[in-house]
Order: structure tokens, then sequence, then C-alpha cells
């Protein structure tokens, strides 16, 4: 008994083998005659866009345009060794937008003011720190310029002038931007050689030079915290 259910099973798979292999072939014989100008991963890309499209109740003369024009672009593109998905992504999202149109990306709009100083403020911070770490490895005696107060001060001075140098640049309607960006680069360096006469002048035992140890670990959290803000404010970078 249990030799006839076994049988019958094997009868049953290898049946149900058959009629699969035939959907398969009676699938290929479908793609080839009805795009046989197109590869076979596009001409299947077709057949699967045809039954979203029909599957979604869409209009059958829409449908039908829609799917002429995908295949017309479809035969020059893949000349260029494009394909459906590469071209227009996966068939439902293809499907979505011959329903109801493509979706307009939104335009990305300039970063702030404020963004860009903090970003260029804590890169530069960063730099330095790194900067006067690695001299003060290879130095006997600390500089008096790689005091604590420089660092800060040349942070601060460095993100608002360059937030202002990238906010003028930014601005393509503007007249005379090149110049006006010039004109922003240089009162920057002067705000900046200024700012270091201005600091030179203060004692060493206010603005203290740090240990290249902590300027190590300043730098880290500098790259450390303008990566989190990137992240979390959606700050980008010029």
């Amino acid at each position: 008994m249990s030799e006839d259910i076994r049988q019958k099973n094997q009868a049953a798979a290898r049946k149900q083998a058959e009629v699969r292999e035939k959907e398969r072939q009676e699938k290929i014989i479908e793609i080839n005659n009805h795009f046989s100008d197109l590869t076979k991963r596009n001409a299947e890309y077709m057949i699967k866009l045809t039954k979203a499209l029909t599957d979604l109740g869409y209009d059958p003369e829409k449908r039908a345009t829609a799917l002429h024009e995908v295949y017309e672009e479809l035969k020059v593109k893949q000349k260029q060794g494009m394909t459906a998905v590469k071209l227009y992504g996966p068939v439902s999202k293809k499907a979505d937008d011959i329903i109801n149109g493509p979706k307009k990306m939104k335009a990305q709009q300039p970063p702030k003011f404020w963004e860009m100083a903090l970003d260029n403020g804590l890169l530069m911070f960063a730099m330095f720190c790194a900067m006067y770490g690695i001299l003060g490895l290879f130095s006997k005696t600390p500089s008096a310029d790689a005091g604590w107060i420089t660092l800060f001060s040349t942070a601060i001075i460095a993100g608002l002038g360059l937030a202002g140098f990238y906010k003028v640049m930014g601005d393509r309607k503007a007249k005379h931007r090149i110049l006006r960006g010039i004109g922003a680069f240089l009162m920057l360096l002067a705000v900046w050689f200024l700012a270091f006469a201005l600091i030179a002048r203060i004692p060493s035992q206010i603005n203290q030079p740090l240990n290249p140890i902590v300027d190590f670990i300043l730098a880290a959290a500098g790259f450390g915290i303008r990566y989190v803000l990137k992240k979390k404010l959606g700050i980008r970078s010029n």
C-alpha cells in the first residue's frame, strides 16, 4: 500500500515538473513573440510591466501607449548597454510612474549660514589640533602660537569667514560674484592675521599650549562631533 502511495507521489511530482517546464517554454515563446527586438532581460521586464499595469486596472488604451513608448526607448537604450531595471528601476516603481507620473525630486536647499559656520569651524578646529599635536611631538619647546585660545579663535574665525565666503560664492545670480568672493576671501585673511597678531600679545601663561596628547584627543572629538552633527542635522559640506 505504501509503495503505491510513493509511486503516485512520484508521478504527481513528475507531472508538476512537466507543467512548470511547459509554462517556462510558453513564457519564453511569449517573450520572443512580443518583444523580439529586446534582450531577454528587457523582454521579461516588459512582460512583468504589462502584467503589473493590467493588475492595477490601468486604462487599456493608455497602457498600450505607455508600453509602446517604453518599448521604443528600450530598443535604443539597450544598444548603449542599458537594462530596463537600470533605466527605470523595479517594475513596481515604473508602473507607479506610468500611472501617477514620476515623483519630482525636491529641490535641494542650500545650507544655512550657521550650518556652514559650524561645519567649517569644527573641521578647522580638528585640523589645527591635529597639526599642533604632531608639531608638539617633535618639538622640545611648545610654540606659544599653539595655545588653547589660538585654537578656539582660529576655529571661530575660520568657521564664520568661510561660511561668509561660501555664501557669497553660492549666490550664482549675484552680480560680480567672483569679485565679491575674492573680496570676502581677502577680508577673511585680513581678519585672520589681525586676530593672530592680537592673540600673540596674550601672555603664554594665559594662552597655554596644550599637551600633544590633549591636542589629538580634541582633534578626534572635533571630527567626531562634526560627523555626528552632519548625520543628525543633515549638514552638507561645501
